[in-house]
């Protein structure tokens, strides 16, 4: 079975923040959407949550938005760890019971040996992890292989520039139950996305490059593409990950209309196509969403 490569790399960044965004070389313009009511206005963007230095990537329009809302909504309530992530991982990230070694083919363990060894990472520290945790350790490595930085994403800059205004900063989420919403999907589940990073990991490095460039330049036609192919080829998987937390962000959304005043809301860019996206199913509940 295949699937979209670059959004299988790119749903890690809806988990625990590895995706990274590629430089610009045009005046950027991701897209916005917005979604009001009588008495407030959501402004919607997507994020990544590792940058390059020097990518320019912040368009005119949202710098004018950072200046007027009341509050910033992003994905996770905090960006620093919670004090029991080492219980965390040891609870639902290893599994020694079943190591890799037991799971996947001598040429899948290959392949993956020859991945690790260009980090200098021995396997044998790999063969613990349960697939979800494999596969979201994996898709960093390649990222950081490209020279991205954890530290320079789209929702820290966008949490730093709401923190130096003064401007309220919420989150959706937490990582406990990030956490909870990949390690509850069953093992061949697991093992189909771990096994198709391992085996495309160059061409899927490429592929988000280009995805996320369009991205910058306003174009999601081919990540919505390719999301539809998840939804279409791997049911589970895109329904914990996309959809399930589609909802609830939506639902936050909501209730964020039932107030007052103007908010930002600012999560992981997979969350905004496909046939499921926050806009859709806002649209479906009433509400009329403008994509600037």
């Amino acid at each position: 079975m295949k699937f979209g490569r670059s959004t299988l790399t790119m749903a890690a960044a809806l988990a625990l923040g590895s995706v990274a965004a590629p430089v610009a070389a045009q005046s950027p313009e991701p897209p916005i959407w917005v979604v009001e009511d009588e008495d407030s206005t959501i402004y919607m963007v997507g994020t990544v949550h590792m940058m390059r230095d020097g990518v320019d990537w912040e368009s005119p329009e949202l710098t004018a938005i950072l200046e007027e809302v009341d509050e910033v909504w992003l994905e996770l309530d905090s960006f620093e760890p919670p004090a029991n992530i080492g219980t965390l991982i040891m609870q639902s990230g290893v599994s020694p019971e079943r190591p890799l070694s037991s799971l996947l083919s001598e040429d899948e363990m290959s392949q993956l040996e020859t991945i690790l060894a260009g980090h200098q990472v021995p396997l044998e520290s790999f063969d613990a992890l349960r697939p979800w945790f494999a596969y979201l350790q994996i898709s960093a490595l390649m990222l950081m292989e490209a020279g991205f930085d954890p530290q320079g994403g789209i929702d820290l800059h966008i949490k730093g520039r709401a923190d130096e205004m003064g401007i309220p900063v919420n989150g959706f989420e937490t990582f406990e139950e990030q956490f909870e919403v990949l390690a509850g999907m069953p093992e061949d589940v697991q093992l189909d996305v771990l096994r198709e990073t391992i085996v495309e990991y160059d061409e899927a490095r490429e592929d988000l490059v280009v995805q996320l460039e369009s991205w910058i330049d306003g174009d999601l036609a081919g990540l919505e593409a390719e999301t539809a192919e998840i939804a279409q080829e791997m049911e589970v998987f895109y329904e914990e990950l996309f959809v399930n937390r589609n909802h609830g962000f939506a639902d936050g959304i909501e209730d964020i209309l039932g107030g007052e005043g103007n908010a930002l809301v600012a999560v992981g860019l997979g969350h905004y196509v496909g046939p499921d996206s926050i806009p859709t199913l806002l649209e479906d509940r009433g509400y009329s969403v403008e994509r600037r």
